[in-house]
């Protein structure tokens, strides 16, 4: 995640020397300060401790916002999902700034898409794009979950669009690669590995089909290397995939599923 705690701190210290929150005591927006850069560390339980202290003080200002966001955030990060997506929920509502309200959503989008929720990550991750101009993170980010929402969806027109505007406007970036590598798929496959060296992989695909699965391999051209890639099924859900997914790991265990053209 580009957007780091330390903005939205930062932003909200100087709300506060300008007096539009003069309420806030120094001892509390010292913690909101620490909760974000304890979380910026890697130190979450010294940021829910941080956070927690704030909100025991100010629950109800705008910058409880912020302190709720670190919360859930370094919740999420210590795997406590419940309680994550009720801090930033909760967030959503206190926050005012369009920087701080995106990322909120698009780390609840996040957990909404974890959770298998698709119908709640689209909205959350269009939330997202609402707030933030074009050309800016997390714009890429919420571009690039979009499209695989809508792909999980079986919406492969729709999310071509969203993936070629990410392309457009943020290549050569990560999730542009990434994108490229989706875009134009119209099925589901499951990806057993991948060889540099044609023939390599006949051994596994051969492994594959005695057991009963119907394997192939897929040649891709992928930063100026054509590779040898080992797949197997051509699903039209992604549940279908999901339900063969066992049977390959058995053989395969890191193997996953894929969008395949």
């Amino acid at each position: 995640m580009r957007f780091t705690l330390r903005v939205a701190v930062a932003a909200s210290w100087a709300a506060g020397l300008s007096g539009c929150v003069a309420s806030i005591s120094p001892q509390a927006r010292a913690d909101l300060v620490a909760a974000g850069d304890a979380y910026d560390r890697g130190d979450d339980a010294s940021a829910v401790r941080a956070a927690s202290r704030f909100l025991a003080v100010h629950p109800r200002v705008e910058e409880a916002g912020e302190a709720l966001y670190v919360r859930g955030m370094a919740q999420r990060r210590q795997g406590k999902i419940p309680e994550a997506t009720k801090d930033l929920e909760a967030a959503a509502t206190l926050a005012k700034r369009k920087d701080l309200v995106a990322a909120i959503h698009l780390a609840l989008g996040n957990l909404a898409y974890d959770g298998g929720d698709m119908a709640s990550a689209r909205l959350h991750y269009e939330a997202t794009l609402e707030r933030v101009p074009r050309q800016a993170p997390p714009a890429d980010q919420a571009l690039y979950r979009l499209g695989c929402v809508l792909q999980r969806q079986g919406k492969w027109a729709q999310a071509d669009l969203y993936f070629d505007r990410l392309i457009h406007l943020f290549e050569p970036d990560e999730l542009a690669r990434r994108a490229e590598s989706r875009i134009r798929a119209t099925r589901w496959s499951i990806q057993v590995a991948a060889y540099v060296r044609p023939g390599a992989e006949k051994p596994l695909v051969d492994r594959l089909r005695h057991a009963g699965l119907p394997a192939r391999t897929d040649q891709e051209l992928r930063q100026g290397r054509m590779m040898q890639l080992v797949r197997v099924g051509a699903y039209a859900t992604f549940g279908q995939a999901e339900s063969d997914l066992p049977k390959v790991k058995r053989i395969q265990s890191d193997a996953f599923i894929t969008p395949a053209r």
